[in-house]
């Protein structure tokens, strides 16, 4: 057995407190055990964290080819200069952006709205959008990079979110075994004093 199988051993006997050591409470051992059961679970939860993470790749792909094939770059030309415009909610103020009037065409027909431009853009300007098969405008498609990360933030936080309910229920249980061990180490007291009393 290596040195560090050996460590690794003796930490174990340890934290679950195999033996038949007297000052070992009942409890000692019942927070040992789930503190192992907690690292046991930590490592379990991988793989359901990558699969997760895979699940969620393998949807967003799904949409990457559906909007590839829905979704149409285009450009449009500018009918008016860019004018300042702000969205905003009762709750939240987007930051100014421009818009321009515009027209674009599609399968020989002529379209027309508003259109994301950069600062002073002037009339006759051709813009890059996105179109659906009926020509009208879209957001653009979710890209390869969005995805990925789309996919890693699933895995990580599938993984943080169901640890951190077991790390929370852990704390709860050794709230209750410190206040049991608290009430056992007073009555333990009280027992010696009343029995060492003159």
């Amino acid at each position: 057995m290596s040195g560090s199988t050996r460590g690794t051993a003796s930490l174990l006997r340890r934290t679950i407190h195999v033996g038949h050591d007297p000052m070992v409470r009942r409890s000692d051992r019942i927070e040992g055990f789930m503190s192992f059961g907690l690292i046991i679970f930590a490592i379990l939860l991988l793989p359901l964290a990558v699969w997760a993470g895979a699940a969620t790749a393998s949807s967003q792909n799904a949409l990457i080819a559906k909007q590839s094939a829905e979704l149409h770059s285009i450009s449009a030309t500018t009918t008016a200069d860019s004018t300042q415009t702000t969205a905003s909610t009762a709750d939240y103020i987007a930051p100014t952006t421009e818009m321009a009037s515009a027209q674009w065409n599609w399968n020989g027909e002529v379209h027309t709205g508003d259109v994301t431009v950069d600062s002073a853009t002037p009339v006759g300007t051709e813009v890059p959008i996105y179109v659906n098969d009926h020509g009208d405008k879209t957001v653009a498609p979710i890209t390869q990079s969005a995805a990925d990360v789309a996919a890693v933030v699933t895995g990580v936080f599938t993984w943080f979110s169901v640890m951190s309910l077991l790390v929370i229920a852990f704390m709860l249980v050794r709230v209750f075994l410190d206040r049991s061990r608290s009430a056992q180490w007073d009555r333990d007291l009280r027992a010696f004093l009343d029995a060492n009393a003159l």
